[in-house]
């Protein structure tokens, strides 16, 4: 999971601060590092700045810098490792193309080894060097068999090879000195919208990973870039966009409970309605299992900040089914997350997860002491953050712990964008998904998921989309089964 950004402006002025405003609010999908590209047509020149650390703090530096056209990147680290250097876009001198993306190449082992096969290397160890690698490549190809032909139309050509060729997910940005393009994997695995803002000064297109970026700067929502699509929109913002490769649509659902911002839209709902979707639905299947225990809980407890939407809905969910609304049920929030902590999953180790977690909670002990809790969480993966929070509940003197997802059990590794690659990090996986082993695990009383069947019927409503990390059933294959680069 990544942020990226896209902006072009028809009238030439510089679009660094579109750029640095994207990220901002695209900070919650990547706060470990960010970079910049801009190309700058009058002066005849590029920017190319990446850092580790906050978007904000990396950018702020940068606000003299000119370009009509460029693109920036919040990351969190799925592939490779850490630093600068691997910190994204990437630029490719001789195409002149830079990219950024969000997602998670399988196949980087294939194109490093044909890559290595005609004395090439790879200089850094994310994965969008490689994805921009084989995009720059093909473009050349294309352009010796025709070096007549528009950039667009050879680029075009280039995007759908890297569809049929590169593996895994990916939503990119690119800029050229020609104009912006963006593309999709054929799954659409990672979000993109597009949309437009019209100025006195000019009109200016942004491209982004989720609508907040766009609405919060000023943008009209246009679209949905449609999975397995490509787009070019060139300094008149005129907009040509082909469906280049298009397979079925499995766009990530673990984007609606946990990843997108609550404030930003995808498959057509609002992110606040998905979670508030799962909440009902995660009292209901309580309802209809556990009756008895539904009665006994004294406080509905929300786990910062994700579920804090499914969780007022579940409490409200279950006041209003138990006999009409006679039965209250207490919603509050007694634990509270230190607002610049990150993502505790996020961190490398387990070791740094584990003091993240000890680091990012404080609990109200008064308000929950001998006190029938149920907590709500978006999900649980390894297991961190909710074994210290049971924790800390049971030092504050709560009677009884039970425990809600409104995510169904994680059982499998993610090659489309998370970064749980081994099973034996996962807690469902390491217990084989006894919900009984990992109850004991956390130290809770009751532990319930939210059923599969159930999330996907009233939650997504039947949509297509990714769940393999809950599922096992994945979309994608690991890697190409001919070659990936271009003949020589």
């Amino acid at each position: 999971m990544c942020g990226i950004v896209g902006v072009i402006n028809s009238s030439g002025q510089t679009v660094v601060r579109d750029l640095g405003n994207g990220a901002h609010f695209l900070q919650h999908r990547g706060p470990a590092y960010a970079g910049l590209f801009l190309w700058d047509p009058v002066r005849r020149r590029y920017a190319l700045e990446r850092g580790e650390g906050l978007a904000d703090d990396i950018f702020k530096p940068l606000g003299h810098l000119e370009g009509d056209v460029g693109i920036a990147h919040t990351r969190y680290k799925t592939f490779g490792s850490g630093g600068a250097p691997n910190a994204q876009p990437f630029f490719d001198a001789f195409t002149g193309i830079a990219l950024a993306h969000n997602g998670h190449i399988t196949n980087v082992d294939q194109i490093a080894g044909e890559l290595g096969r005609r004395g090439q290397g790879l200089t850094a160890s994310c994965d969008a060097e490689p994805l921009l690698r084989v995009l720059a490549l093909w473009i050349e190809h294309y352009r010796a068999a025709d070096p007549l032909a528009e950039e667009k139309e050879v680029v075009f050509k280039a995007i759908a090879e890297v569809q049929r060729r590169v593996t895994g997910a990916y939503s990119a940005v690119a800029a050229t000195p020609s104009g912006l393009y963006a593309f999709r994997d054929p799954h659409g695995f990672r979000p993109m919208v597009r949309g437009r803002r019209e100025r006195s000064g000019g009109s200016t297109v942004m491209i982004a990973s989720e609508t907040l970026a766009l609405e919060q700067n000023g943008f009209a929502v246009e679209e949905e870039v449609p999975h397995g699509a490509a787009l070019f929109v060139d300094r008149a913002l005129e907009l040509d966009e082909r469906t280049l490769l298009q397979k079925d649509a499995r766009p990530c659902a673990f984007e609606l409970i946990y990843f997108a911002d609550v404030e930003s839209k995808m498959m057509g709902d609002p992110i606040r309605t998905f979670r508030w979707r799962a909440g009902r639905s995660l009292a209901m299947h309580l309802i209809d299992t556990v009756p008895e225990l539904v009665r006994e809980i004294d406080l509905v407890v929300p786990i910062p900040h994700s579920p804090i939407p499914g969780a007022e809905a579940f409490a409200q969910k279950l006041e209003k089914e138990l006999n009409g609304g006679a039965v209250q049920i207490q919603y509050a929030t007694p634990i509270s997350k230190y607002r610049y902590g990150g993502r505790i999953f996020m961190e490398e180790t387990q070791e740094a997860r584990d003091e993240a977690a000890m680091l990012d909670f404080r609990v109200d002990t008064i308000s929950v002491k001998d006190k029938n809790l149920f907590i709500v969480d978006d999900s649980i993966v390894r297991g961190t953050n909710a074994t210290r929070i049971v924790r800390a509940f049971r030092a504050a003197g709560a009677r009884s712990i039970w425990f809600g997802t409104l995510w169904p059990m994680v059982i499998d590794s993610c090659f489309q964008g998370i970064n749980t690659p081994t099973q034996s990090e996962l807690i469902g996986a390491r217990y084989a998904r006894d919900i009984e082993a990992v109850q004991t695990e956390l130290g809770v009383d009751r532990l319930f998921y939210l059923p599969i069947d159930v999330f996907q019927e009233k939650v997504i409503k039947g949509a297509p989309a990714c769940m393999a990390c809950t599922t096992g059933q994945r979309a994608v294959m690991f890697e190409h089964a001919g070659t990936v680069l271009p003949p020589v």
